[in-house]
């Protein structure tokens, strides 16, 4: 690849861990509302805000073409994961919104939750980081986490299936439908931050 194309490549590679922060943003606002207390409401904004700005810049960069073959390669197949990531927060968003009519989850379900988010959106964070660096370790680092997220979902659904101190009368069935989805929600995002790390990986070598 010449100068001017590996230029260009590294300007788009920018450009998708962008997108990638943008969409971690958007995630973490609908969570801070959908794992924090009943005051958590200022998130939405700032998440519709970010997600906003997530697919307006989603649509211009897929009309501007790529430097390289390498850049369609992975700009096509990290947009596709920042496009699912969108598609998360949208959902999220969502149960938020829905949310605001019911009490918070209470600290007993809420702390699994939580620690499941976290876990999973720290995963989409450094996979912007990975991007751009393309370090083996980081990427080695990124999907090694992955285990640390099933492990968290794991606990959650341990809690709502077998936990004798959750006794079937206290569970409301829509605060565990709401827990599940939310649960689902955040293993794919933590899916879809190891593929971008993955990505990043392969086409680490473009240019030198």
């Amino acid at each position: 690849m010449s100068d001017g194309g590996d230029s260009k490549y590294r300007t788009l590679v920018g450009e998708l861990a962008g997108l990638v922060r943008l969409a971690h943003t958007a995630l973490a606002g609908t969570t801070a509302v959908l794992t924090g207390p009943a005051d958590g409401g200022d998130g939405i904004p700032a998440a519709e805000k970010a997600l906003a700005e997530l697919l307006a810049r989603i649509e211009e960069d897929a009309a501007e073409a790529p430097g390289g073959r390498a850049g369609v390669v992975l700009g096509v197949h990290v947009g596709c994961e920042v496009e699912a990531l969108g598609r998360l927060a949208e959902r999220l968003l969502e149960a938020a919104w829905a949310r605001q009519e019911r009490e918070p989850f209470r600290e007993r379900l809420r702390a699994p939750v939580q620690g499941l988010a976290v876990a999973a959106l720290d995963l989409v964070a450094r996979s912007a980081d990975v991007l751009e660096s393309g370090t083996p370790e980081g990427v080695a680092d990124v999907l090694t986490s992955l285990h640390e997220v099933g492990q968290r979902q794991r606990l959650l659904y341990e809690l709502l299936l077998h936990d004798e101190g959750f006794r079937e009368e206290e569970a409301d069935p829509v605060d565990v439908t709401d827990l599940v989805l939310l649960s689902c929600c955040y293993q794919q995002c933590a899916d879809r931050a190891g593929a971008i790390a993955r990505h990043a990986t392969l086409f680490s070598h473009v240019g030198v």
